[in-house]
């Protein structure tokens, strides 16, 4: 059985490199394209299948880039003050979203290997930078593939432990519901325990409620 500890270390280490991967293809998407419109500026070529596919790409990874974060940190913005971000860490809601940007990744590899980087390069700049970033857009892939592996075992696991499906996918140990313990204010002794045929004695001076029994009677000789 994997530890809590390491789901949920596994669970914010995935959202991290999708965020970076991510970004490293919004920028060989952007290059690619620039070169693309740098060296056939001019010509009839219009390129719309490469141009449509790393447009595509490019789309996916922004909506990666303006919805993972918010997934990834909901528990510090739940904290600042937007509560309704607290609703994206369901277990549920974030297993459906990392299954639906897997489809959406996978739609973009597919999409760029087709139209935009198969075939040989023959020494072409731009034909090679099509194929870097046809490459780097199948790795959001499989990092969201381990995910939502990663996710279906914590969501086994909060069900295991009595979790429902709007459980928030930290409370793996089903433990984020309960009640946090409150130490008692510290106790002060002022008198000690009165001997017995001497009356009652106030044990604790911060509670005067709590008094200790009186000593029974003493008996005769």
């Amino acid at each position: 059985m994997i530890p809590s500890a390491l789901l949920r270390l596994l669970r914010y280490s995935l959202y991290l490199a999708a965020i970076t991967l991510a970004v490293i293809e919004l920028i060989v998407d952007a290059v690619a394209l620039a070169a693309l419109n740098d060296t056939y500026r001019g010509f009839r070529f219009s390129f719309t299948n490469e141009k449509g596919a790393a447009g595509y790409t490019m789309f996916v990874t922004i909506v990666t880039l303006l919805f993972i974060p918010v997934v990834t940190f909901a528990n510090v913005l739940v904290n600042r003050g937007f509560g309704a971000a607290g609703r994206f860490n369901q277990i549920l809601t974030e297993l459906a979203n990392a299954a639906l940007f897997l489809v959406l990744w996978f739609v973009a590899g597919v999409v760029m290997a087709v139209y935009a980087g198969r075939g040989d390069c023959y020494g072409f700049s731009v034909c090679k930078k099509f194929r870097a970033a046809t490459a780097f857009a199948w790795l959001p892939f499989f990092v969201f593939l381990a995910q939502t592996v990663v996710l279906v075992l914590i969501l086994l696991r909060i069900r295991a432990n009595g979790g429902n499906l709007k459980s928030m996918t930290h409370d793996i140990d089903g433990d984020a519901g309960l009640p946090t313990a409150v130490a008692a204010p510290p106790q002060h002794v002022e008198t000690p325990y009165s001997q017995p045929g001497k009356g009652e004695g106030s044990y604790y001076n911060s509670n005067p409620q709590v008094n200790m029994p009186a000593a029974p009677p003493a008996q005769a000789p």
